[in-house]
């Protein structure tokens, strides 16, 4: 037989198989295999309202109802928020790989039951504002991770990759919200606890937590935080059947039985939640039976939430003598005796002196103050008025410690904050406690009783107790920078000691020439490193406010002196006089022309006097 009819035979073959492959593609109407592949459904998860899952004869329906998802189907009941989403975003990641039409099915001698589509396992609708979309979940496909489905509108048998463990099985159970007290629920305002032990009420008041039951004080707010947490994580174990209990006495859940009743009130102007609890399951002892306020059904919870039972009061109170927020102070008032300290904050200039007069107060000796103030710690309280205290007692309150603060919306007027309207407003008297005293009174003027503090922290109030000062001194609280010098500014430089006296001007060129002594020459580095020192001249302390007699701090016409002279209109210059020692590591000083003394450090004032011009 001859090669070339077999060839020919054999093209003819691949090019009639080539021609039925293209003419079967161009006549299905709808592609087999989609070039893209299109979402499944077109919606946004934020946007669905409603959600209805219809399997094996149960109906689960969901609406969205003031932006929480509830159950209205088959029973009236908190959904689980994080299920509801799981389901949409499952939906939403949903892709249409093959879409099979009609046509096609009849050739391939298919139909919708083929597919698991005559009797489907799951309907789901998915509705929004806009629109209701109707899925049917037939079969999983024999090869791939395709699942069979199809659309209301669409007569298309779909093969979509979805993931269906996030959608089925679904329960009623698995679609309620298991959490005791809603999860969304908005800012508590009020809580109660009451059980056999006793009956804890708090209430929340301008952002500030607060015993009202069994007594009125102060809630310390990360506390009472962290107790409504973690009842907002009680969960539900069981919920039990759906009927409401005909004899709660069984549960042990009447008013008398009960073993704990928990009610919250939140923002919303909605009912208060309330979590009572009764008997312990005696299937289950690790349960205990629960009667939810929104809940139908007689629950069980875990019964470690008896061990709610040993919060009390004591436990939740703010043992703060001052519980006013440090940053929001924006004024101080120190009396002891007829010594009085007046501290103010101004938004442009900081903190500053106001009496008993005008200086610019330093920042970090204020915190201190503040913190110290607000770190006072109770350790015991007598509440009662102080008339009802021996007449003895009247005069140990000498010290006076009186802070106000801005509420949060504070108007700014011209810069300034504007001071802090009553009841924003904390005032003390106390004495200091004498040494070997473990505890001090204190009487809290706005609550009108006595506390009792420890005498350790009282004596933090003091910034240098060592120096014996009033508590009304000023010196403690002052900007102890003495002078400050852009070095830019400096045009000349003379220093005065032991007899000679070094004096250098700078030229337009920046070079700097020696005046005298003639002969002599700038000391290499001498000048940028004094200026340096003089960026920023600040002193350990302030001494004296108004030193008539600088004899006693070693300060006279042969002490040493710098004079910085500069540019400025009449020969600006100012001059600092080092004195005599302060113990063994400071040094007296003043500003000439200025009657206050302050103490630097030996080692800054030796330092600041080095020589700036040696002989040639």
């Amino acid at each position: 037989m001859s090669w070339k009819p077999t060839f020919w035979i054999f093209v003819l073959v691949i090019l009639a198989a080539v021609f039925v492959l293209i003419f079967e593609r161009s006549s299905d109407s709808t592609s087999r295999v989609l070039p893209m592949e299109p979402p499944l459904l077109q919606f946004s998860p934020e946007a669905v309202n409603h959600l209805s899952i219809t399997t094996g004869g149960l109906v689960i329906e969901c609406l969205r109802h003031e932006g929480q998802w509830v159950l209205v189907r088959p029973m009236d009941a908190r959904a689980d928020e994080l299920r509801i989403r799981r389901i949409l975003e499952a939906l939403d990641n949903g892709r249409i790989r093959e879409s099979l039409s009609p046509d096609r099915l009849l050739q391939r001698n298919l139909t919708a039951a083929s597919f698991g589509l005559e009797s489907p396992r799951a309907q789901l609708l998915v509705g929004t504002e806009l629109r209701t979309d109707e899925i049917l979940v037939g079969d999983d496909a024999p090869l791939g991770e395709l699942v069979y489905l199809r659309i209301k509108g669409n007569p298309n048998v779909i093969g979509a990759t979805l993931k269906l463990s996030e959608i089925l099985p679904i329960t009623l159970d698995n679609v309620r919200d298991r959490s005791v007290f809603p999860a969304g629920l908005k800012r508590v305002t009020r809580l109660e606890l009451k059980h056999p032990g006793g009956f804890l009420q708090l209430a929340l008041r301008d952002g500030q937590w607060r015993i009202q039951q069994p007594v009125d004080a102060l809630a310390d707010n990360r506390l009472v935080e962290r107790l409504i947490q973690s009842l907002l994580a009680l969960k539900v174990e069981d919920f039990g059947v759906s009927e409401a209990p005909s004899d709660p006495v069984v549960y042990g859940l009447t008013p008398d039985e009960a073993l704990m009743q928990v009610t919250l009130t939140s923002e919303g102007g909605h009912a208060p939640w309330v979590l009572t609890v009764g008997k312990i399951r005696q299937d289950i002892p690790t349960l205990i039976y629960a009667k939810i306020s929104d809940v139908p059904s007689v629950c069980s919870i875990n019964r470690d939430v008896l061990a709610l039972q040993g919060v009390k009061a004591e436990s939740l109170r703010d043992l703060r003598l001052c519980n006013a927020n440090p940053a929001a102070i924006v004024s101080i008032t120190l009396r002891e005796g007829d010594s009085k300290l007046v501290l103010e904050k101004n938004e442009k200039i900081g903190w500053s002196i106001q009496e008993p007069f005008h200086f610019k107060a330093d920042a970090q000796a204020v915190g201190g103050l503040l913190k110290a103030i607000c770190n006072v710690k109770l350790s015991e309280t007598s509440e009662g008025d102080i008339t009802n205290k021996p007449k003895s007692v009247l005069p140990a309150f000498a010290c006076r410690v009186a802070i106000a603060s801005v509420l949060p919306s504070g108007v700014v007027t011209n810069q300034a904050l504007v001071p802090a309207p009553a009841g924003v407003s904390w005032s003390y008297r106390f004495s200091v406690p004498a040494p070997g005293m473990a505890k001090g009174l204190v009487y809290c003027e706005e609550t009108k009783s006595l506390v009792e503090v420890q005498a350790q922290a009282l004596n933090l109030v003091w910034p240098q107790p060592s120096q014996s000062f009033l508590l009304g001194d000023p010196r403690p609280y002052m900007d102890r920078r003495m002078f400050e010098i852009e070095p830019s500014q400096v045009r000349r430089i003379s220093l005065a000691r032991s007899g000679r006296e070094d004096t250098v001007t700078v030229g337009s060129d920046g070079v700097w020439l020696v005046d005298s002594p003639p002969d002599g020459k700038v000391i290499k580095g001498a000048i940028p490193e004094l200026l340096s020192l003089a960026v920023s001249l600040r002193a350990e302390r302030i001494e004296s406010m108004n030193a008539t007699k600088v004899l006693e701090y070693g300060i006279d016409e042969s002490s040493p002196r710098i004079t910085f002279g500069l540019t400025g209109t009449n020969g600006i210059q100012k001059t600092l006089l080092l004195g005599g020692a302060c113990g063994t590591n400071g040094i007296y000083s003043m500003i000439q022309g200025q009657d206050m003394v302050f103490v630097l450090k030996k080692g800054l004032a030796q330092a600041l006097s080095r020589p700036l011009v040696e002989l040639r």
